[in-house]
């Protein structure tokens, strides 16, 4: 304790190195162990398959796990193997109104009476297989029923679900499910069978899962393209394949590259505040040399000092533990929210996590402990005086400060390169910004058509108009000229089209052109530049041209003339290619209109929609309002890239923080060891500057190898992640270079804060020796 007494600046920087880099390494760790872990609770999880196949209307053979409900029974019968199967459809953001309070934002599956055999459900109140047998009947979550009612005894109470078709429900039971449960909702409720969903398959204790899915996969069955094959996935293949297209979102999916990324940034996090540690430790060693050798003088035994030595260490290492549990405790929400996660304090106190970390921490202090307290023992002041004057020091912390200055340039310049690719995500958000689409039940399309003059006076709204589809839903699919399965996209809209195209920021190609042929023609449509690339001939001029001259597959797609091209614009995550796009325009509005796209004004989409809902359900009694956020719709799809450029960017402050925190402590410990060198150099005329750029010049040195290292491995890695990508952005210097002129000004700059009254404060040599 005199000795941390005695060295307050060493302790502060390791204690905040060590603290940072082990709550950052640990936060990961958990997260990562989570998600390896999903369904650890599931006694049936090896046995369980979900159905995917070929979606139609996909771009480029994508897969999806859309079934119709009808056909399952069909296929399940087809195999002994298989003792169940499981359907289940999810709605998100669904609102409810219990006793004229309304509560949003829950989650809602409606599933088989099968379940429960499926997922691990703990039962409150009542019996979650109850819920899911009778069509009246809803089942609760435990946070739902403390939310709503204050109260899980909420049994026989009845919730309004404002969805179309499913009205009032009589909750029958409450449940809890296991934290690391893939499917996570609010509420269950029976499933209709014969609707559309997600379809997973239970199959009976001793099947060979291999076998069972080979033949599968070799039988032909009923698909959304008649007959063909479905593929079946584990659970574990299913939460980690982030490409197949998930129908309604029943399971969450998470990123293998995500984690990956993400545990090594922590690691390397980890690494800095262990290297500040070391390199501190190297010179702060000359005193304990000095002080070991006076109390072995004084009848200190050898055990007495390797005693005294191995706690120093162990003791830092479980300070600076203890605190990171206090900060990772004020991070944790935060971090829940960077990552899309729900991890709790209890969790990193569990079995799965607690064990791994206690083995990192002795790791981490017991054997630099155990060295320390034996390697210095046995080391003379004198011995030690020439290692640290001499090459072999000046080297280990050279070697130490260079990797933290690879890490640190290297975490810059991958966050400032998937900062590239988000610009390009930013780039596509105008096309959604402030777009709200409303989409009308059967009962009161009519209705709606009628609606949109009276919506346009409502304050805050641009502009409205109606259209068939909406921006987003996708029609039958058409092979493209090269085979690839491209699909065609048909938005259906009236005589306001340049309207809805400038909502949407849409480039016209030709506008007066476009403008000229729309009254001229009986049935104008507009295509985009990939349904030229793919479906007319090179050189051919389309305008003017029938549909049905570049589409012979489906009569529902050949309908129309083109009048015009847009230019093409991403509808989806950066992943996907651009569709085949056509646009249909009317003269009047269709009775089959069921969209009303809205424009709003910044700041006032909230206020719009709750006038809009008043209005809808004050006409329509009984009758929910659904509508879609455009912007968090295609945000949604671009959600990892996300995530990945806010882990980086978090961890890439911390490391250029620890960095320059060790550097801090290092060149304090470096001047003070030089007073005499710099007293000497001031005594023969060196100006402030050069002693400025006598001590920086080393470090200076550092950052340049630093940086000739980092850039090749940089751009090896980012040039692969960014191959995923359909569209994304180029390489260049600006992402290395700006790093690296950063990293040199705030290096200097800390340098400099230590270094500066050493250069311009005379020292007596005799006096400072």
């Amino acid at each position: 304790m005199r000795s941390w007494k005695r060295n307050k600046l060493f302790v502060a920087i390791s204690l905040v190195s060590l603290v940072v880099g082990i709550a950052c390494t640990t936060l990961l760790m958990a997260f990562v162990i989570h998600e390896y872990n999903v369904e650890n609770n599931n006694p049936n999880k090896n046995r369980i398959l979900r159905l995917v196949q070929t979606l139609p209307f996909a771009q480029q053979a994508v897969e999806g796990t859309f079934i119709y409900g009808g056909t399952v029974p069909q296929i399940v019968a087809q195999f002994p193997e298989i003792e169940s199967y499981l359907r289940t459809q999810t709605f998100k953001n669904v609102r409810v109104k219990i006793d004229g309070q309304e509560f949003q934002s829950w989650s809602l599956v409606a599933a088989d009476s099968t379940l429960t055999a499926f997922f691990p459900f703990h039962n409150i109140a009542g019996k979650v297989q109850d819920a899911l047998l009778k069509p009246g009947d809803i089942a609760v979550s435990e946070l739902f029923a403390k939310k709503c009612f204050g109260t899980t005894d909420c049994i026989g109470k009845n919730v309004d679900i404002l969805l179309s078709g499913i009205g009032i429900r009589r909750i029958v039971a409450v449940f809890s499910q296991p934290e690391q449960s893939m499917m996570q909702t609010d509420m269950l409720l029976p499933l209709e069978a014969t609707e559309s969903s997600d379809c997973m398959l239970l199959l009976k204790e001793g099947t060979d899962i291999k076998k069972f899915r080979q033949r599968f996969g070799e039988t032909e069955l009923p698909t959304l393209l008649g007959n063909g094959h479905l593929r079946t996935q584990t659970l574990q293949e299913s939460y980690f394949d982030a490409t197949v297209k998930d129908s309604n979102q029943v399971i969450k999916h998470q990123q293998s590259t995500l984690l990956g990324v993400g545990l090594l940034s922590a690691l390397l996090i980890l690494f800095i505040g262990c290297f500040n540690f070391i390199n501190l430790s190297f010179s702060r060693l000359l005193r304990q040399v000095h002080m070991l050798h006076i109390e072995s003088i004084m009848g200190a035994t050898r055990s007495q000092t390797r005693q005294q030595l191995f706690l120093d260490t162990f003791l830092m290492v479980l300070v600076a533990f203890l605190l990171s549990l206090l900060l990772m405790n004020d991070l944790l929400p935060a971090f829940n929210h960077i990552v899309s996660a729900k991890l709790t304090m209890g969790y990193l106190f569990s079995w799965q996590v607690f064990p791994l970390i206690l083995l990192f921490i002795i790791i981490l202090s017991v054997i630099p402990a155990s060295y320390m307290s034996r390697r210095l023992h046995s080391i003379s002041e004198t011995n030690y005086r020439h290692f640290f004057t001499g090459r072999k020091k000046r080297f280990i912390v050279a070697l130490l400060v260079t990797i933290q200055f690879i890490i640190s340039i290297g975490l810059m310049s991958t966050f400032m390169i998937i900062r590239s690719q988000m610009y390009l995500i930013k780039q596509e958000e105008r096309h959604y910004e402030d777009i709200i689409n409303v989409y009308a039940d059967a009962n009161v399309q009519p209705a709606l058509k009628n609606w949109v003059d009276e919506v346009k006076n409502i304050e805050g709204v641009e502009a409205a108009i109606t259209s068939n589809t909406g921006i987003y839903p996708m029609s039958l699919g058409i092979p493209a000229k090269d085979g690839s399965g491209d699909n065609l996209l048909m938005l259906e809209l009236y005589e306001d089209c340049p309207e809805f195209l400038t909502m949407h920021h849409i480039e016209l190609q030709d506008s007066l052109q476009v403008f000229h042929l729309m009254s001229r023609t009986p049935q104008p449509a507009l295509i985009n530049e990939t349904f030229v690339d793919l479906l007319v001939p090179e050189g051919e001029n389309p305008i003017g041209q029938p549909i049905s001259k570049y589409v012979h597959e489906r009569e529902e797609l050949t309908k129309g003339t083109i009048i015009g091209i847009v230019k093409d614009f991403k509808k989806y995550s950066m992943t996907d290619h651009v569709a085949p796009l056509r646009i249909l325009l009317y003269d009047t509005p269709q009775d089959n209109f069921s969209t009303l796209v809205i424009k709003v004004k910044k700041g006032y989409k909230d206020k719009v929609i709750n006038r809009m809902r008043e209005a809808y359900e004050k006409k329509n009694t009984g009758i929910t309002f659904e509508y879609d956020d455009m912007y968090q719709e295609f945000m949604s799809y671009n959600q990892d890239v996300t995530n990945f450029s806010h882990i980086l960017f978090m961890y890439a402050c911390i490391s250029i923080f620890l960095t320059l925190f060790g550097l801090f402590g290092i060149t304090h410990y470096a001047i003070s060891q030089r007073k005499r060198e710099i007293s000497i150099r001031k005594i023969h005329g060196a100006s402030a500057r050069q002693i400025l750029w006598l001590i920086n010049y080393p470090f200076l040195s550092y950052v340049g190898i630093a940086f000739v290292v980092a850039v090749p491995v940089i751009y090896l890695f980012m040039a692969y992640w960014l191959q995923q990508f359909a569209y994304h952005a180029t390489l260049n210097v600006f992402h290395f270079l700006l790093p690296l002129l950063f990293t040199i000004g705030i290096t200097c700059f800390t340098i400099c804060l230590n270094g500066y009254r050493a250069a311009v404060t005379s020292f007596h040599p005799c006096r400072n020796s």
